[in-house]
């Protein structure tokens, strides 16, 4: 089995269940802006450390060199988001969940420069596969389609490019690395924990104190909602007697 789809099928409950956590917030995140540019925030972080630690340790490393790929990088477009999303400046937290995550990077690289892959392979191929279908819920709900792209850049490509050849170059690359059978199940690990950690960004960002003000006003809206079915009924039913 090439280990590009090794990677896929041996991550496949961890990646599903990441992908439903992810779904069953999204709509709630975008309910409030406050609370969807602290998740843009939080992986602008994430994307900033890996690719950095790409830079860093690829030349030393023939197979990190062979997933170099710098029209992939999103770290410069997740930083133009987060300064559309925070006008007032660049925030200078560093979440519990962000630095458990800069954590778990420097210790598997310094480890061996190999492991970077689990991190870069996820993330990346994350952002090819599910940018375009994003990008255009994001426009609509926050409506930037008059300032478009700007809000959505780090999901946004330039004209011409194409995410699913984009794709298949890279399993490709990915096939094609010379690693050992115990690299290979260790870059498989790290996917694993990578998934585990995202998961992490997003219950931190959904249980924050401006979350929990937005999951206050959502239900204070179903629930006027519900009301005035119950009295528009109530008075439907009375004039029918």
């Amino acid at each position: 089995m090439d280990f590009s789809e090794e990677l896929k099928t041996q991550t496949k409950d961890v990646h599903t269940s990441s992908d439903k956590l992810f779904n069953s917030v999204l709509s709630f995140a975008l309910a409030d802006q406050n609370v969807y540019r602290m998740a843009v925030y939080r992986f602008f972080h994430v994307y900033s450390l890996i690719e950095d630690k790409l830079e860093d340790l690829r030349h030393d490393c023939p197979s990190l060199q062979m997933i170099y790929f710098p029209t992939l990088f999103r770290a410069n477009e997740f930083e133009d988001d987060v300064l559309y999303y925070y006008p007032e400046g660049m925030p200078t937290e560093i979440s519990p969940a962000l630095e458990k995550y800069k954590q778990n990077l420097e210790s598997h690289t310094l480890e061996d420069p190999v492991n970077l892959i689990g991190y870069v392979q996820t993330m990346q191929l994350a952002i090819l596969a599910g940018g375009n279908l994003l990008r255009p819920i994001i426009v609509r709900v926050l409506g930037l389609k008059e300032r478009y792209p700007l809000g959505v850049k780090a999901l946004d490509w330039p004209e011409g490019f194409s995410t699913s050849s984009a794709k298949k170059m890279y399993n490709q690359r990915i096939n094609e690395l010379e690693l050992s059978r115990e690299q290979k199940d260790r870059i498989i690990s790290i996917k694993k924990e990578v998934f585990a950690m995202n998961n992490e960004l997003i219950k931190e960002v959904t249980q924050s104190e401006e979350s929990k003000a937005t999951l206050m006003w959502f239900f204070k809206r179903v629930l006027c909602v519900i009301v005035l079915l119950l009295v528009t009924c109530y008075i439907a039913i009375t004039l029918m007697r």
